[in-house]
């Protein structure tokens, strides 16, 4: 795993949590919805956008990973968080959604305790 390097892509994560509090910005798919609401006290996904936000602007990394699952090809890459939400150290994995580039968003596709 590569910290994220690219100044563009790095530019359009933070474009995207900027808005962490805008609906649609920052979206999930339900089986990590379901994980988080069931282990993480107080779970919202406008908080863990904020934690999110906030881990980036406090110069946190995101790890950058070549896709190499024939399932999830239909992107290069996808992008890793770890970082602490709710008493727990979280591995959050997520896709940026790039296909507008004036507007993309985030796509968080699997949480779970790091490590684990």
């Amino acid at each position: 795993m590569a910290p994220l390097a690219d100044p563009q892509v790095l530019a359009c994560f933070r474009q995207v949590l900027a808005n962490w509090n805008v609906t649609d910005y920052v979206t999930a798919k339900d089986v990590a919805l379901e994980w988080a609401g069931k282990n993480c006290a107080g779970f919202s996904l406008k908080a863990l956008a904020r934690v999110m936000y906030d881990h980036l602007q406090a110069g946190g990394e995101i790890d950058q990973v070549r896709e190499t699952r024939r399932e999830w090809n239909d992107r290069d890459y996808h992008y890793d968080f770890r970082l602490a939400f709710a008493g727990r150290l979280l591995y959050i994995e997520t896709i940026l959604v790039d296909d507008d580039p004036r507007d993309p968003t985030v796509h968080i596709v699997s949480i779970h305790d790091a490590g684990t």
